[in-house]
């Protein structure tokens, strides 16, 4: 992850006969033939495969593919690292794992690039930038239909600002998607095979309470006076999970976790990254020597750096006990890159201490406002990060784009997604991972997770012109609808002086910025103009009523917080359900049965599938009004 080429390049180069446009296919025929090695990879044979394939289906003519131990011609696609003179001038050194190489000779089509997928990225550049192909989600694409292919002048480098992107999203995992949007996965989902062989909240992993919290407390988080080795129910409800940290000053910690380490690398030694990181939680040892190294290496005083997150505040101090541990976790293990969280109470970069050069730096901006730029909306984390990147160039920031605890909340936080991207390239960032939503279906999921991957590969495309391009393919006559939508949603939630949008937030906390009556009125009118447009179109309108289900979603919570004791008047049911007004009730109806026909696995990150909400709704008045 180190030394990586930060910048996102077009770069022309000088060719022995001028770039000319070249003539691909003309009526329906071509003489050229896709050129792969003697002996190809299989990134290779992959490329030549989907270039074939895409340029099939444009043109309705199939080009044939041959080997480079044929005769060379004029009328060649060269792909990959060909037996060919015109191969010579490139620059693979440059490329990286991941680079592209695309040329125009003015007789030949070159494309190239690193080993690791930059041949097959290149191909799904060529094809989208210059032949105008789009992939939009996993199941919705444009191919252009022309019988004849006609390409200008291309002399086109690019390698990538990030050396991973991750977008974690459900759609995103479509092999095709991925490839086509260069993306990677941590976790061995879609295309991507994975190099990280522990992903973080690690600590448990490696020295179990299970195991050890009887016999030795002492490894332990000391804190209120004593050892905490026990065990808390988890997130999700269904498990349990580690109520402390470790106590990283203890010897016998470090002995044990790098034992354990060794162990886990000796079954999967292909893993180049590997984390060593704090479990989910703030409860950090407070002992006499993990203090001492808190206080050693601290930026600032304890009740100067105070963040709270998960209905906890607390003081960002402890990676000076954190980064200590893991540059001696890192020391043993020189040939692999050991991740660690700046998460929470360890968010703050330290002073006096810096991180080993095969130490990564995961940073998390769970804190920030979603409603403002992270620069300026979090000035804070702002600083954190700039102060991270004095120290390293191996960072990963791990950042969210959706509400968790409601899925299908509006969440108008499109306009900050460029501006972020470009302020972590601007500050040394490495890799970015961007929390979506894993669960199937969620407000704007398709849109916001197309946008994302095109940032991470490029922090200077036109946002605007690309969301446009997706919503007028996503929702045909009902595109300008559903943009009227995003823009008032999003002009209301600016200018409210101390707001903060956050991912643990709900339509309640909204009712006074973009959830007002009026603006879900008025939301409501753009989308039955929305309906209308395209009701005889059922793939059209359905995806427009997804994008409608958030509005629905948003006044049913709302009027179950507000409306309760108005509703009470119409008397409870047996087993305590209360009779719900005939229009919520329709509205309740639509909005679940939206849900499950488009497979809306759930409303929360961890809880609450469609048919549990409807269930549960009518319970929930009911106990408002008890």
């Amino acid at each position: 992850m180190k030394n990586l080429i930060i910048l996102l390049m077009t770069i022309s180069f000088l060719t022995i006969s001028k770039a000319q446009d070249l003539t691909l296919v003309k009526n329906g025929k071509s003489d050229f033939h896709i050129i792969i090695p003697k002996v190809p990879d299989v990134q290779e044979i992959h490329a030549a495969k989907v270039l074939q394939d895409y340029l099939n289906r444009i043109s309705g003519f199939s080009i044939p593919i041959r080997h480079d131990d044929l005769p060379s011609s004029d009328h060649e696609i060269l792909i990959g690292k060909v037996d060919r003179q015109e191969l010579a001038g490139i620059p693979f050194d440059k490329l990286g794992l991941d680079g592209l190489f695309i040329q125009n000779t003015g007789q030949k089509l070159i494309i190239t690039g690193g080993p690791k997928k930059g041949i097959i990225y290149g191909v799904y550049t060529f094809l989208e930038k210059y032949l105008g192909c789009k992939k939009y989600s996993s199941t919705v694409d444009y191919i252009p239909r022309k019988k004849t292919i006609k390409i200008g002048p291309i002399n086109d480098m690019e390698v990538p600002v990030f050396s991973f992107r991750e977008v974690f999203y459900h759609d995103v995992y479509d092999p095709e998607y991925m490839d086509w949007h260069k993306l990677h996965s941590h976790g061995e989902r879609g295309s991507s095979t994975s190099e990280w062989g522990y992903w973080v909240h690690t600590f448990h992993n490696f020295l179990d309470p299970k195991e050890y919290g009887e016999s030795n407390p002492e490894y332990f988080s000391f804190y209120d006076g004593k050892r905490h080795p026990g065990l808390v129910p988890s997130w999700d409800g269904k498990s349990v999970q580690p109520e402390s940290q470790l106590c990283l000053s203890n010897p016998e910690v470090l002995e044990i976790v790098s034992k354990n380490l060794k162990a886990a690398i000796d079954k999967k030694p292909e893993a180049r990254y590997w984390s060593v990181s704090q479990n989910d939680n703030v409860n950090y040892c407070r002992c006499e020597h993990c203090a001492a190294l808190d206080a050693e290496f601290a930026a600032y005083a304890p009740e100067e750096k105070m963040y709270s997150t998960h209905g906890s505040e607390y003081p960002a101090l402890g990676m000076g006990s954190m980064l200590s541990f893991v540059n001696k976790v890192a020391e043993r293990f020189p040939d692999k890159i050991i991740s660690t969280l700046a998460y929470q109470y360890t968010r703050v970069p330290p002073k006096g201490i810096v991180p080993r050069e095969n130490v990564n730096i995961m940073l998390c901006s769970i804190e920030s406002t979603r409603n403002e730029p992270m620069e300026t909306g979090d000035v804070p984390f702002s600083s954190d990060l700039e102060g991270w990147g004095k120290l390293t160039d191996n960072i990963l920031v791990w950042d969210y784009t959706i509400q968790f605890s409601n899925l299908l909340s509006p969440f108008p936080n499109l306009r900050t997604l460029q501006p972020n991207v470009q302020f972590l390239r601007k500050n040394r960032v490495s890799a970015v991972f961007e929390q979506g939503n894993i669960q199937s279906g969620g407000e704007f999921a398709e849109l916001r997770a197309y946008l994302l991957a095109k940032l991470l590969w490029n922090p200077d495309m036109d946002l605007e012109d690309e969301m446009d391009g997706f919503l007028k393919v996503y929702y045909g006559k009902a595109a300008n609808d559903v943009n009227q939508y995003i823009s008032l949603l999003h002009d209301n939630n600016q200018g409210f002086t101390g707001r903060k949008l956050s991912i643990f937030g709900g339509p309640l906390k909204e009712k006074d910025s973009f959830l007002t009556p009026e603006l879900i009125d008025a939301y409501n009118g753009i989308f039955d103009k929305a309906e209308a447009a395209v009701r005889k179109d059922p793939i059209y309108l359905n995806r427009v009523k997804s994008a409608r289900l958030p509005v629905q979603y948003a006044k049913l919570e709302i009027q179950k917080e507000e409306q309760a004791k108005v509703w009470e008047s119409f008397g409870l049911y047996e087993n305590n359900r209360l009779k719900l007004p005939q229009e919520v009730s329709q509205l309740l109806y639509d909005f679940i049965y939206h849900c499950m026909r488009t497979n809306v696995s759930r409303l929360s990150e961890w809880h609450t599938p469609p048919k549990e909400y409807l269930e549960n709704y009518p319970k929930w008045v009911a106990n408002k009004v008890q």
